[in-house]
C-alpha cells in the first residue's frame, strides 16, 4: 500500500447500500511531512485522494485505478499537528467495470476539506 503508516482507519461502516462513512487519523510523524513542507507540514491533496482509493479497495476487496476525477475541491488545508482526524462520506455506484464515487471529506467540526467526484476502473 502506498503511504504506509500515514493514516489509520476507524469507524468504517456502510451507512446504506450505496454510502460508506469512515474516520481517518493522520499520523503527524510520517516522513511525507518532512518534504511537504519542512517546518510547515500540510497533508498533500494527492494523499487524501489515495486514502479514498485505498479505503474503497479495502471495503470492496478489489484493485482500483483512478480513471477520472471531476469537481475536485480542496477547501481547507489539513495541518497534521492540529487537524489529524478526517471524516470521509463516500457515495458510490457500480456501473459495468467502473466504481463511480462522490466524496465529501470534513474535519470533526464539520468544516469541509475535500469534495470530489471520481471514477475508478475495477482491475481484474
Amino acid at each position: 500500500m502506498l503511504l504506509a503508516d500515514l493514516y489509520t482507519i476507524s469507524d468504517f461502516k456502510e451507512t446504506d447500500e450505496k454510502t460508506l462513512s469512515l474516520t481517518v487519523k493522520i499520523n503527524p510523524d510520517h516522513l511525507i511531512f518532512k518534504g511537504h513542507f519542512p517546518k510547515n507540514p500540510i497533508t498533500p491533496g494527492v494523499a487524501m485522494l489515495q486514502i479514498l482509493k485505498n479505503c474503497l479497495e479495502q471495503h470492496f476487496e478489489i484493485k482500483l485505478f483512478i480513471q477520472s476525477t471531476s469537481n475536485v475541491k480542496f477547501l481547507s488545508p489539513v495541518l497534521p499537528e492540529n487537524q489529524q482526524e478526517l471524516n470521509y462520506l463516500i457515495q458510490f455506484q457500480v456501473e459495468n467495470q467502473f466504481l463511480k464515487v462522490k466524496n465529501s471529506t470534513s474535519f470533526k467540526d464539520g468544516t469541509s476539506v475535500l469534495k470530489c467526484n471520481a471514477t475508478f476502473a475495477i482491475q481484474s
